[in-house]
């Protein structure tokens, strides 16, 4: 199948673009992508004609547009499972007063697509569209346990794993053995491996039989994660991911 270079070359230039990097220049794509800067000013050029980038009057320079927004919009609509667990992830937040997320895998990220408990007291930068690193997160294990290891190996390599907090784990052979833990118990813990401070309980959701297709989780600072207030989360957590899984069936 051939590959149309132009378009790899755009896709790379808004793949440049982060929550860390909002804003860049064509000097610092340029340098980012190891590219000449005419080329990339003529890639920019058309995406900002076409809505995917925006410019800052202020600053010059370019910003992702709103025409991304709507596509992502479509994307996450495909998601039926969004809908329906919504509820569910009220009334967990509700009842537990701890932010709840709901996240699908893609290769070696999580992709948030719902979050419930935006008025609790914690407060966690996560957004819808949102991803994380899959090894280094609850409801990333707890995906990750679906897979075969043909599977694993090829969403994360056989290399170390990036460190994020001092708790992250970094190995492969370690990481096995915690997803085995998940698989066999049914629930994942995130013990401050991606966030200083910030633990989480994460359950698997299905559909049909034996399909996972998503996480859900409930966020909450280490301080008030005492074994009383996990052993009592990780029911809550469990119980509404299987009534989640049960209407999807």
């Amino acid at each position: 199948m051939k590959v149309l270079s132009s378009v790899r070359k755009a896709l790379r230039v808004l793949e440049t673009f982060s929550a860390d990097r909002p804003e860049l220049g064509v000097t610092e794509i340029s340098g980012i992508l190891n590219s000449h800067k005419s080329s990339v000013s003529r890639i920019l050029t058309t995406l900002l004609s076409e809505g995917f980038l925006e410019k800052n009057p202020l600053n010059s320079k370019y910003r992702l547009g709103m025409k991304l927004v709507d596509l992502g919009n479509r994307v996450l609509n495909r998601f039926d499972i969004r809908d329906h667990a919504g509820p569910f992830m009220e009334e967990l937040a509700r009842k537990t007063r701890e932010i709840i997320h709901l996240s699908i895998l893609d290769r070696n990220e999580i992709v948030y697509l719902e979050k419930k408990g935006e008025g609790q007291t914690l407060t966690v930068a996560t957004r819808i569209g949102g991803r994380s690193p899959a090894h280094a997160c609850a409801m990333g294990k707890v995906l990750l346990s679906g897979l075969s290891p043909e599977e694993l190996t090829d969403a994360l390599g056989l290399g170390p794993l990036a460190r994020f907090t001092p708790t992250t784990i970094t190995e492969m052979p370690q990481l096995r053995a915690e997803l085995e833990g998940v698989r066999k118990h049914g629930f994942a813990i995130d013990n401050e491996e991606s966030f200083p401070g910030i633990r989480c309980v994460a359950a698997p959701v299905f559909r049909g039989k034996g399909n996972m297709v998503a996480a859900i989780s409930a966020t909450v600072p280490a301080p008030r994660m005492g074994q009383e207030r996990m052993k009592a989360l990780i029911k809550e957590v469990m119980e509404t991911a299987r009534r989640i899984s049960n209407g999807l069936r």
